[in-house]
């Protein structure tokens, strides 16, 4: 499913990226620091390898080093190249961590099967009762908890923004709050995954680094 990116790579159409190592040696001072900072050796090796990843995508869309970026965050913590006009999303599940890249702002989440035994009751928690009653399977309740979280991702708001606003509906077309939103869905190994925008989009191409 993922191939090495083809030279000359330029942003536009939503990209969607797996990042497979680290490099920590492209990394600012202040990201290293905050690597060092976790307790969990898994949960540094994930830092690291979004991060890096992040500046290694952004490289070979713009042509800078990719130490040249600086990554920060929104008010309400997304993140974000502040040095170009690139959108990124990042998102992880065990070790797999994947990116999504656009022009126009975008959203992606990854999940994992097995995480929840109790699917049915977290879908009749948080989900519309018609979205609870098309689930049948964990697969089935992560197509769409995939689609919502991606949905509140590109938004910038993350879950706090409400599972219940974000209604992905069962094909490529969704809202949230009333807003527009074009979904595309994916599986990459044992992972389910799903895309976000504003505006009607297909995934072009998928990389890995």
């Amino acid at each position: 499913m993922f191939v090495d990116p083809p030279a000359g790579l330029v942003p536009g159409p939503v990209h969607v990226w797996r990042f497979a190592s680290a490099a920590p040696d492209l990394l600012s001072d202040n990201e290293r620091a905050r690597a060092r900072k976790f307790q969990s050796e898994a949960a540094r090796d994930r830092f690291l390898t979004g991060r890096s990843g992040i500046r290694r995508a952004a490289a070979i869309y713009t042509g800078l080093d990719a130490r040249e970026f600086v990554i920060s965050q929104t008010p309400s913590g997304k993140p974000i190249l502040e040095n170009s006009d690139l959108h990124f999303n990042l998102s992880h599940s065990g070790g797999e961590v994947v990116a999504a890249f656009s022009a126009a702002p975008v959203g992606l989440d990854i999940e994992s099967p097995g995480r929840s035994r109790d699917f049915a009751g977290i879908a009749r928690r948080f989900f519309s009762p018609e979205e609870a009653a098309q689930i049948s399977t964990e697969d089935g309740f992560l197509r769409i908890w995939t689609a919502k979280e991606a949905m509140l991702k590109l938004a910038g708001t993350g879950l706090a923004g409400g599972l219940a606003e974000a209604r992905p509906g069962t094909g490529a077309g969704g809202s949230l709050s009333g807003r527009p939103i074009w979904i595309e869905r994916f599986c990459t190994g044992l992972r389910i995954g799903a895309v976000a925008s504003f505006q009607p989009f297909e995934v072009k191409g998928w990389f890995q680094l």
